[in-house]
């Protein structure tokens, strides 16, 4: 049977397509009734319709160790020697530059440089239900004469998800924060010195050895299952009842038989030719709801958010329709819910989990930031624990937003052709992640040990060695922010807030028309200064820049290599605390004995005190970029001596890309003010994105086979094939800037265990004194693979088969559903682009459906391809659902 297409229709056969592909059902029976009105005849008509569709899913797929954090496959990956209970790999971060071999410990494992993001996939296993929803949808439309009313709901009860149990393998939580993390005493650390500066066992628990003071260093958690308890996850998953459309229509006269027809209210409005690679197309109005999406046996109407707004459309002169709106209501994209089958990061929309990780994949969840002091050396000059939080959500304005489109049919062109034009204003329903930097360290202004013994007192060494010296500063709560004397490398002062840009722009032309059999219709979306994401963990580098010093940036420091003069000189200042002298002359002692053993030089330069690679005490020699910066002095010295480890500046520990590329020099951006307002006039602030021309083009096909035109049998074949691409013509390489993109959970510069470490600006952003090779004082373990980052160009195509056989058995008809999708080449910016190179979606579904008011469904999905990026290659899926329409 060939394909008559008539005038104006080629945009309603492809919205029919669509329609059909994802939710098909035979035309069922609605309630429906007539209620006279007035006196002249009139009357209410009312239609009432109902889908209650009932089912489950099931998880076909076993976990892949790619996709989960790294500490929570392995929870003493970066701790103690198991035999000896002596520190060892400090939480994977050195504290020498010849250190890196914490580093290289953490890269030779299996899993993801970060645990936010495997929430969803710890929670659910092989074989196990995913999802049991029951829902029901009804629509509701009365009319009378040119005018009505159309109300749509939806709610949901997901058996499984809303009484659920989530599981963590590695957390800390106030229920086991005294049984977990490593018991020390003395003999187990660098220094000859119990640390109690940190939380003290419990009674019954005690040191390794059971001889002498007990104190916990956090490392690993405990294996926790916990019910679910979040409000807004349980609205999302668990169950809801969501309004969906709600509006008043109607028509109006005007000029000689010209009319328009209007709609106000919550309701959907869709623009361009895009169906199937929706993601920044021109079709952006209504925002989606990935959780609608997800939902077994979801409809097609449930995915787009409907948005209050004022729709006016006429037809000014012959074949030309114009269309306005006015949208006075705001609403987000709705990303999978934290912890649900398909999140890909444990925070969500709608202010849904409030904290985040800020290790590279090694350390526990620990929401209260209850982990205090970590299990490294480092945490005797920093109180952190590793977690920051996430502020209330930044929301834009709900009015301000409109638009305006021009259609035309254009009979002269190829027989008929529909040519459109657009433009919108609008607010990102897309969030954006920002951030307030820590609040500046005590140390950022020192260059030498004395300088930094004396701006940061209330260290936890020094408060805990010497009590008294460092003044009230509480350890274990943790760094107000506002009395920051206790700590030079502050993380737990982190924020970050989603944030939605206002007054987007957005230009459109689009087209469609036949060619033979064939439907074939095109965008393309232009939006100048378009808001993109740029790289998250440049993004919290950037935030990290007050930390440390400015050494190697801004100021030349004492150089490192001589600890045994650094202490020998700090005792002869005058005025000296006498228990501070007490504990200098401790340390010195230790690292001269130590150099002994060792066959150093008596009276010689001995450097540092720290592990080595075999898990013993050892000397570090020069941590300096320059190791002749002492002698040579073309060449400035860019650390100084610790009582653990080697300083150095922020820039070198924390190169990130997106300071200079603001015009800044690295390492020197200002720390929040927190006796001010976390916002944009804080000096803390740092904007999540950076803006780019960008175009998404669009060009798909439709071709609908009648029984005698195609050789399976069928009543009916409906192919549906679109391609698609994003260019960003601008995009700056990435040795300048990093924007985001699904998997790149480690930075892009160069790694603490000497990837990428050639010297290059790639491997050292704009940072001075950048040391080729491994350095175990960069923060950054291993260096971000590029290939995973966005790119200028990226395209994919999907094709998609109905194929629909009628009364197979009496009352019964089928309906097999094939889904191929595949991102060619390239990688869209963003989380939430529409290619990741290399990434593939098969999707089988076949329907079975009694007469017209029922239908049983089941269905396989297949995610495969893109490597690590893929964040859903391991998530198979079999669903079987039924569906009741009446």
């Amino acid at each position: 049977m060939g394909m008559t297409i008539a005038r104006r229709s080629h945009r309603s056969l492809t919205a029919l397509a669509a329609f059909s592909v994802l939710a098909w059902s035979g035309i069922a029976s609605a309630i429906s009734f007539e209620l006279p009105w007035g006196e002249d005849g009139q009357q209410i008509e009312g239609v009432l319709n109902t889908t209650i569709t009932a089912g489950a899913s099931w998880r076909m797929e076993k976990r892949s160790s790619d996709l989960v954090g790294k500490a929570s496959l392995n929870p003493g990956l970066c701790g103690r020697d198991p035999d000896t209970g002596r520190t060892y790999y400090q939480s994977c971060q050195g504290l020498f530059k010849d250190q890196s071999f914490a580093a290289a410990r953490l890269a030779q494992f299996p899993g993801q440089y970060t645990i936010n993001a495997d929430d969803g996939n710890l929670n659910y296993q092989k074989g196990e239900i995913v999802q049991a929803p029951i829902k029901v949808t009804q629509d509701f439309t009365a009319s009378m004469g040119d005018f009505g009313v159309f109300i749509k709901g939806l709610y949901f009860y997901d058996f499984y998800n809303n009484d659920f149990t989530d599981h963590n393998p590695n957390r800390i939580t106030q229920d086991n924060y005294l049984q977990v993390g490593n018991a020390t005493g003395l003999g187990t650390e660098v220094l000859p010195l119990p640390r109690n500066d940190s939380r003290p066992c419990p009674p019954g628990r005690t040191a390794p050895g059971g001889v002498g003071p007990c104190y916990i260093l956090y490392g690993p958690g405990g294996d926790v299952h916990q019910k679910r308890d979040d409000g807004e996850t349980l609205r999302q998953i668990g169950t809801d009842l969501q309004l969906l459309d709600a509006y008043f229509y109607g028509r109006l006269p005007l000029w000689g038989d010209k009319e328009a027809t209007f709609k106000i209210g919550r309701q959907n409005l869709n623009w361009g030719e895009s169906t199937l690679l929706v993601f920044s197309s021109l079709n952006t109005i209504n925002p989606i709801n990935a959780n609608n999406f997800f939902r077994t046996g979801f409809q097609v109407e449930e995915v787009f958010q409907p948005v209050g707004m004022a729709y006016l459309s006429m037809e000014p002169f012959e074949n030309g329709t114009i269309e306005a709106f006015y949208q006075y209501e705001w609403v987000p994209l709705e990303i999978p819910a934290p912890g649900s089958f398909y999140s890909f990061v444990d925070l969500g929309s709608y202010n849904a989990v409030d904290h985040f990780n800020l290790s590279f994949g090694q350390a526990p969840d620990d929401p209260d930031q209850l982990a205090r002091l970590l299990d490294n050396p480092l945490s005797g000059l920093t109180n952190t624990s590793g977690t920051g939080y996430r502020l209330r959500d930044k929301n834009p304005e709900n009015g301000g937003q409109y638009g305006v489109s021009l259609k035309y049919y254009a009979e002269w062109l190829n027989d008929g052709t529909e040519l459109g034009a657009y433009f919108a204003n609008y607010h990102s329903r897309l969030p954006m992640v920002s951030a307030y930097s820590v609040t500046t360290a005590c140390s950022k202004n020192t260059s030498n040990t004395l300088e930094f013994l004396l701006a940061c007192p209330g260290i936890s060494l020094l408060t805990s060695a010497l009590p008294g010296y460092g003044g009230p500063e509480s350890v274990q709560n943790g760094d107000d922010g506002r009395t920051n004397i206790g700590s030079a490398v502050n993380f737990d002062s982190v924020r970050i807030q989603l944030e939605y840009p206002e007054d987007l722009k957005m230009f459109g032309l689009s087209f469609n028309t036949t060619v033979g059999e064939f439907s074939i219709q095109g965008e393309v979306a232009y939006r100048p200064d378009e808001p993109l994401q740029v790289d998250l963990e440049d993004l919290i580098f950037s935030a990290f820049g007050p930390t440390l010093s400015n050494c190697g940036t801004t100021v030349e420091c004492a150089g490192t290599g001589d600890l045994t003069g650094t202490v020998t000189d700090l005792l002869a200042v005058p005025g000296l605390d006498p228990r501070l002298g007490q504990l200098l002359q401790g340390l010195l002692a230790n690292v001269t004995a130590l150099g002994s053993v060792l066959g150093l030089p008596a009276g010689g330069p001995i450097g540092g005190l720290g592990t080595m690679p075999d898990g013993t005490l050892g000397i570090y020699g020069s941590s300096d970029a320059y190791s002749d910066c002492r002698t040579n002095q073309a060449n400035p010295c860019d650390t100084y001596d610790l009582l653990v480890g080697h300083m150095t500046g922020s820039g070198r520990s924390f190169p990130s890309y997106l300071i200079p590329y603001r015009g800044q020099v690295i390492g020197t951006n200002a720390g929040s003010d927190r006796n001010s307002p976390l916002n944009h006039r804080n000096p803390g602030y740092l904007r999540g994105w950076e803006t780019f021309d960008t175009y998404q083009f669009n060009l798909g096909g439709t071709y609908v086979a009648g029984a005698t035109d195609n050789p399976i049998g069928a009543d009916q074949v409906l192919m549906l094939f679109e391609t698609g691409a994003t260019w960003v013509p601008d995009l700056p390489s990435l040795d300048v800037l990093q924007l985001e993109a699904p998997g790149t959970y480690t930075h892009a510069s160069a790694g603490a265990d000497g990837s990428g470490a050639n010297g290059s600006a790639q491997a050292c952003s704009t940072n001075p004194t950048c040391v080729i090779g491994p350095d175990g004082l960069r923060f950054n373990p291993h260096q971000q693979d590029r290939k995973g980052f966005p790119d200028k160009l990226s395209y994919g195509y999907v094709i998609i088969s109905l194929i629909r056989y009628e009364s197979v058995l009496p009352g019964i008809s089928l309906a097999p559903q094939i889904v191929w999708k595949h991102d060619v080449k390239g990688t869209a910016p963003g989380l939430a682009g529409n290619f990741v190179e290399g990434r593939k979606q098969t999707n089988f579904t076949i329907e079975a459906r009694y007469k017209s008011f029922m239908s049983l469904n089941l269905g396989y999905t297949w995610f495969f391809g893109g490597g690590p990026y893929n964040l859903n290659a391991d998530r198979d899926t079999a669903q079987a659902f039924v569906k009741f329409q009446f």
